[in-house]
C-alpha cells in the first residue's frame, strides 16, 4: 500500500511540521502583537470610560443635592410668604368673597399650609367648576 510507505509518511510529516512552524512563526511575529495592542487599547478605553462615568455620576449627585437644597429653600420661602402675607391679610380682614366650595378649598389649603396636614387637603374632593355634580 503506498499510503503506508515509510518514505512517503516521513516526508509528509516533515512538511506538516515545517508549514506548521512557519505559520506559527508568522502568526506570533506579525499578528499576535497587533492583537495584543488592540486588547490593551480596548482595556484602556474601557478604564477611561469607566472613570468618566464615575466622575459624571458624582457631578450629577452633587448637582441634584444642590438642586434639592435650592428647591427646599424656595419652597420654605413660598410657604412663609403664603402664611405671612396672603393668608393672614385676606382672612384677617374678611375681604375675600367666595362661594361655599371655594371657601372650603381655601380653608383646606390654609390648613395644609399652616399645619402641613395632607389628610385635610385630601379630604376635599376637587371638581372642575363647569362639571360640578348636581345633588
Amino acid at each position: 500500500m503506498p499510503q503506508l510507505d515509510r518514505l512517503i509518511v516521513f516526508t509528509q510529516i516533515f512538511w506538516l511540521f515545517f508549514f506548521f512552524a512557519l505559520i506559527y512563526a508568522v502568526l506570533t511575529h506579525f499578528f499576535l502583537p497587533l492583537f495584543i495592542k488592540s486588547l490593551k487599547s480596548r482595556k484602556q478605553i474601557e478604564e477611561h470610560n469607566l472613570s468618566e462615568i464615575i466622575n459624571l455620576v458624582e457631578e450629577h449627585k452633587k448637582k441634584s443635592w444642590s438642586l434639592r437644597i435650592l428647591v427646599l429653600k424656595n419652597l420654605l420661602k413660598v410657604e412663609n410668604l403664603l402664611t405671612q402675607n396672603f393668608l393672614s391679610k385676606s382672612f384677617a380682614k374678611g375681604d375675600v368673597v367666595t362661594n361655599s366650595v371655594d371657601s372650603k378649598l381655601i380653608s383646606a389649603t390654609k390648613n395644609y399650609v399652616l399645619y402641613n396636614d395632607y389628610s385635610l387637603l385630601k379630604s376635599v374632593i376637587f371638581y372642575p367648576k363647569w362639571n360640578v355634580p348636581r345633588n
